[in-house]
Order: structure tokens, then C-alpha cells, then sequence
């Protein structure tokens, strides 16, 4: 079992690695918040929510990032601030969150499995697939076990992160 999770997880990570543009797109825009003195605004959605406290209170969190939820509307953010958004799939929740943002003519970070209930908008949005649309091993009763969305987004993020300490570093920020 052990080595088919080993395969599959490198697998998802070269599907992750084909989207190195996407990721670099992605810091760029959370960057300029940085940059422009305002704020990344996080969230986190389902089976990932948890990482929202990861990126705000670890060690290694985003500079200059806050909790979207504690914004009192959606109308606070100014043109300096960016957000992230991030879940496991497309739920009407997350779209609705997105929808609003777009409205306001926010830049929004994107990272989850596309689904075929919503369409994902290309104005304003930086979009990066999670590529971990169903479970990944199989067990002698054909079951499949094993769906790595918090792999897959601990490793977007760290790409993401570093990418972000290499740019602030360059550019003095």
C-alpha cells in the first residue's frame, strides 16, 4: 500500500508542478498586497478550513495576511488588499463567496477542484486546481481511501510562500 500512495502522491505532484505559472501568477497578485501596504485575506472552506489558522498563526504564515470572516462586508477591502480562497471543491458557499468578491472588483487567489456545477470566471480570478478530485489508493476490497486535499494544499502553499519570501526580499518590501 504503501508504495501505490507513494505513486500516486507523485503523481499529484507533478500534475501540481504543471502548473508552476498558475502558482507563480498566484504569488504575484498576494504579493502586490504586500507591496501596495494592504492585506491578504484568507479563507478557507470544508475539509480545509483548518489551514486558514496555518496560513494566519504559523511560523511560516503569509506577511500581512488577516481572516476574511473578520471583516464585517465584503465592502471593506480596498484595491491594495487581495484574498485567498481555498476548499477542497467548488461548493455553492465558496462560489457565492467568489461572486461577491468579483462583484466588488476584488483580485482573488483560487485553489480548489474545479467542478462542472459552477464555472470559475477568468476576470480577477488566479486560479489553481487542488488535482485531488477523488480518493487515490485502492485496498484489496477495491475500495479507494486516501484523498490528499491537505497534502496537495500544504505543498500549493509552500510553493506560493516561498515564491513570496524570494519577491519581498528583492524587492525590499
Amino acid at each position: 500500500m504503501s508504495k501505490m500512495l507513494a505513486t500516486q502522491l507523485t503523481g499529484l505532484f507533478h500534475r501540481l508542478d504543471q502548473q508552476e505559472l498558475e502558482i507563480q501568477m498566484a504569488a504575484q497578485c498576494l504579493i502586490q498586497a504586500i507591496g501596495g501596504e494592504g492585506h491578504v485575506y484568507v479563507k478557507g472552506y470544508d475539509d480545509l478550513k483548518w489551514f486558514e489558522s496555518y496560513i494566519l498563526n504559523s511560523e511560516e504564515h503569509l506577511t500581512s495576511s488577516r481572516a476574511l470572516d473578520t471583516l464585517s462586508s465584503i465592502e471593506a477591502l480596498d484595491s491594495t488588499d487581495r484574498v485567498l480562497l481555498f476548499g477542497p471543491h467548488m461548493t455553492s458557499t465558496l462560489n457565492e463567496d467568489l461572486q461577491r468578491l468579483i462583484e466588488a472588483d476584488q483580485e482573488v487567489v483560487l485553489i480548489t477542484n474545479p467542478s462542472k456545477a459552477y464555472d470559475i470566471p477568468d476576470h480577477l480570478i488566479h486560479f489553481i486546481n487542488l488535482s485531488t478530485p477523488r480518493a487515490i489508493v485502492m485496498t484489496e476490497d477495491y475500495d479507494k481511501v486516501v484523498t490528499p486535499h491537505n497534502i496537495a494544499m500544504n505543498y500549493i502553499y509552500y510553493d506560493i510562500y516561498t515564491q513570496m519570501v524570494e519577491m519581498t526580499r528583492d524587492l525590499n518590501l
